[in-house]
């Protein structure tokens, strides 16, 4: 049975930090209604969708992350875990990329 690297363990620590900071700092960020929803005027104002599509991506970054940290008796779990946690984060900085084009043009 191989062990957990710090390396993957570092990652999953990265991405467990940085989704807890954003949904400490994600209250405080000005927001506005559009229709019945509330969108920071940050980045995501006028698209609801783009918004709570990045709010899911971030909590599937976190719960992936807090698994793959939690579940080290089980390599290739915590592997799929933290693969999963990546690639939901990406997915939210894609969306954030996105949205901010999309404010300029």
């Amino acid at each position: 049975m191989r062990s957990t690297s710090s390396k993957e363990i570092t990652i999953s620590g990265v991405i467990l930090f940085l989704t807890t900071a954003l949904a400490a700092v994600l209250p405080l960020i000005p927001y506005e209604h559009a229709g019945r929803h509330r969108v920071p005027k940050v980045i995501f104002k006028g698209q609801p969708s783009t918004f709570h599509v990045f709010i899911v991506s971030i909590m599937f970054a976190f719960s992936g992350a807090f698994s793959a940290l939690f579940i080290h008796k089980k390599p290739n779990i915590a592997r799929l875990c933290r693969y999963y946690s990546m690639v939901a984060m990406a997915s939210a900085i894609v969306f954030t990329i996105c949205a901010s084009l999309s404010q300029t043009s």
